[in-house]
């Protein structure tokens, strides 16, 4: 989402299972008409590690 997002964003985060280091993680990236909704999953096992949104102020 690098360049994408407006002068002025509102981000939402919620945290769930820590990542351990070291580590791979997936980032998922979905956009709607509202903005973007992020999760990063752990690649094998597929649990979130953390959720959130941007959206556009």
């Amino acid at each position: 989402i690098e360049g994408q997002l407006p002068d002025a964003v509102k981000y939402s985060v919620r945290f769930a299972k820590p990542v351990v280091l070291p580590a791979r993680a997936g980032l998922y990236v979905q956009r709607d008409a509202d903005g973007w909704d992020l999760t990063l999953r752990h690649l094998t096992k597929g649990y979130p590690h953390l959720t959130g949104t941007v959206r556009a102020v």
